[in-house]
């Protein structure tokens, strides 16, 4: 054994062997990674993504658009390496190009960027209508629209509202404009009791039929004031004599230069009064003429009456007693 060791061919047998092995052993493992990367490059995966949003590129200074949906489908195919980070990260983008289209109705292509050349890309719809108007823009008046003014209790008023500014731009499609019936800026005054100074309001824009319409609105709030106010109404008023004559004293006339009176409360009762009851003036102590003050005695439901108090003029003569017991005209 010891003399095959000494031997000079022996070695090279021996070398020759493990040159052999070796080159087997580089071999498989080039081999063993080749196969494996082609697994991997030839391993497919497909990926769909909803929601996608839907950029639009056009002459946004001159034209509005309609018809174009917000969100798309995409859906991705190819190598699971080039999938997996857009399906991921998203940071692709899905746009319609309308640049160069004018007015009208126009069927265009979906298209795509920042997606990998290596996947197959497919979106969802992939053709779409839309409409190209021109944009018009026109001043409107602003009104006031109120809410839950049923729970406005009733002995308060509503006067004429201030708004500022009284006037906005509308701006949109020339047919959606054509459509504008109506602008109300929105007041809640179902739990007002006192008047309404300066409240920002949002504006909306309807239809004749009571739609509101999907417009831009400058400013977006206007700022309404209110007068609230006690209900009030003013009604005749009259005078009369009430009481016997003093002995030997007759009742010429008794009058009042106030002719109206205002009273206040609730809706109801106001509307259901036309004038104030006569007013008496006692009259059985009067000997001569003269001016006293009364007190004007408030109807059922009446809150308050102004004024409160009125003078009245009684002008007396003398003579006998009527058989009446007084002597008023």
């Amino acid at each position: 054994m010891d003399n095959w060791f000494k031997s000079v061919w022996f070695i090279r047998i021996i070398s020759l062997m493990l040159a052999g092995l070796l080159w087997v052993t580089v071999n498989v493992d080039n081999n063993m990674d080749s196969d494996s990367l082609f697994f991997n490059q030839s391993s497919s995966d497909m990926e769909v993504m909803e929601n996608i949003p839907l950029e639009i590129r056009f002459d946004s200074e001159e034209y509005v658009v309609s018809g174009i949906p917000q969100e798309v489908s995409v859906s991705v195919e190819g190598p699971t390496s080039a999938v997996a980070p857009v399906s991921r990260q998203k940071n692709f983008t899905v746009f319609v190009d309308l640049n160069g289209l004018g007015p009208g109705t126009h069927e265009v292509s979906l298209q795509h960027s920042g997606i990998s050349n290596q996947l197959a890309v497919t979106l969802d719809p992939k053709i779409i209508e839309v409409t190209i108007e021109e944009k018009v823009t026109k001043d409107y008046e602003v009104n006031i629209d109120y809410i839950n003014q049923g729970n406005l209790d009733s002995e308060l008023e509503l006067g004429d509202p201030e708004v500022e500014p009284s006037e906005v731009a509308i701006t949109g499609a020339s047919s959606v404009i054509e459509r504008v019936a109506s602008v109300k800026a929105i007041i809640d005054v179902g739990e007002a009791t006192e008047s309404i100074e300066a409240q920002e309001a949002p504006v909306k824009i309807y239809d004749n039929q009571g739609n509101e319409l999907n417009v831009l609105v400058d400013p977006t709030t206007v700022n309404v004031s209110v007068p609230i106010s006690t209900r009030t109404k003013s009604v005749p008023l009259n005078v009369a004599a009430r009481g016997g004559n003093t002995e030997g004293v007759l009742i010429e006339s008794v009058r009042t230069e106030t002719e109206e009176v205002t009273i206040s409360g609730p809706k109801e009762v106001l509307d259901g009064i036309e004038a104030l009851p006569e007013v008496p003036v006692d009259v059985s102590e009067v000997t001569e003429d003269q001016t006293v003050e009364v007190d004007i005695p408030l109807p059922e439901g009446v809150t308050s009456v102004q004024p409160e108090t009125i003078e009245v003029d009684i002008e007396v003569v003398e003579g006998e007693v009527g058989d009446d017991g007084n002597g008023t005209d």
